[in-house]
């Protein structure tokens, strides 16, 4: 008699799921140190991954969406800033982490990613709200003058980034990083935070 409890389950135990999805996430990375996300398909994460194309299809509809959860699994945790840093601090994390980031594979992945998701909005927003929407704490707490627009700060110093990632229009480095979160910044401080 077969147990009840498996009665009208459909698909895949949980364990057999992470064990797809995690080999999934590994071909993806493995196969973007090879090749750009352009000339990544679909087709070939499924045949190296060992699972069928429904599979694939039915978790992420797109390849974009596909390698955007991969950065999202892979990328992002190195991103995470500790709870404990004024606005200025965290911002400061950010462009350092992001900056290393980029200097790693991952920038190669990102610029492929953003250019592949140009016919994808929905993509491209989520990528935006992940890793680029100002979301710094103690923005309103006092750090900066109540004039500074976080928008405008944000895009200052993670379009200069996002510029240099794409055009290649100079190095990005950890002091470009420091001097360009100074330079943005540096008017806008309140007199509290300044003393």
């Amino acid at each position: 008699m077969k147990n009840s409890s498996h009665r009208g389950r459909k698909g895949r135990p949980p364990s057999e799921m992470a064990a797809s999805h995690a080999a999934i996430m590994d071909t993806v990375y493995a196969l973007l140190h090879e090749k750009s996300v352009r000339d990544l398909t679909m087709e070939e994460v499924a045949k190296r991954a060992k699972v069928g194309k429904p599979t694939l299809y039915k978790w992420w509809p797109t390849k974009a969406t596909l390698v955007l959860s991969m950065l999202c699994e892979r990328m992002a945790p190195n991103l995470e800033k500790p709870s404990d840093r004024t606005a200025e601090e965290s911002l400061r994390f950010r462009v350092r982490s992001l900056i290393g980031a980029f200097n790693g594979p991952f920038g190669k992945i990102v610029a492929g990613l953003i250019a592949e998701s140009q016919s994808e909005p929905g993509v491209l927003q989520e990528f935006f709200d992940r890793w680029v929407s100002p979301r710094q704490r103690g923005m309103n707490a006092g750090e900066l003058r109540s004039e500074a627009e976080p928008e405008l700060l944000n895009d200052a110093i993670f379009g200069a980034i996002y510029y240099r990632l794409l055009l290649r229009s100079g190095p990005l480095t950890r002091r470009f990083g420091e001097e360009l979160v100074e330079q943005v910044i540096r008017g806008h401080r309140s007199v509290h935070a300044r003393s």
